[in-house]
């Protein structure tokens, strides 16, 4: 059993609702979490914020953006927060960084780093990924840091 299957599955037996804000997974995560039949019942919704105008639209504080970098800890917390806020759920999971290229319109961005964050209930967790990345392809660096998101999402479910 994946783990995306696992968190879905416990999500459902838990009645808990989850959503997601993705950017540099493309909406992979929520795509993961839909595999799993009866997901419906406890998945609200996702946004997909590539660009930072995106990000400003769906939330996240053009001060965040500004003084942390879309590719933060905070960001990821900020998008976290809105999406939460905007799907009225009990998990919500947000990542953002960078996959293959060096992003030309933030100079913040480093190859292979992103960071997310997951806030279940009221408690906020915050992670980061940094990873050689060097010959994978795009969507690869995207299945790596799905990987890590739903493992950490799984540890996290299970102390639950």
């Amino acid at each position: 059993m994946n783990r995306a299957k696992e968190v879905t599955e416990k999500l459902i037996a838990s009645n808990w609702t989850i959503t997601f804000m993705e950017s540099c997974t493309s909406g992979l995560l929520a795509s993961l979490l839909t595999d799993t039949e009866g997901a419906s019942a406890i998945f609200k919704g996702s946004v997909v914020t590539y660009s930072n105008e995106a990000k400003e639209a769906a939330g996240v504080s053009p001060y965040v953006i500004e003084e942390y970098g879309v590719y933060s800890p905070q960001c990821a917390q900020e998008m976290a927060a809105a999406v939460q806020e905007a799907y009225c759920a009990d998990i919500a999971v947000a990542i953002t960084g960078t996959t293959g290229n060096v992003d030309p319109s933030n100079a913040d961005s480093v190859q292979g780093e992103a960071y997310y964050c997951i806030i279940i209930g009221g408690d906020i967790y915050e992670y980061s990924i940094k990873a050689d990345v060097r010959g994978m392809t795009r969507r690869e660096i995207k299945e790596y840091y799905a990987k890590e998101v739903y493992e950490k999402l799984a540890e996290l479910l299970s102390a639950k």
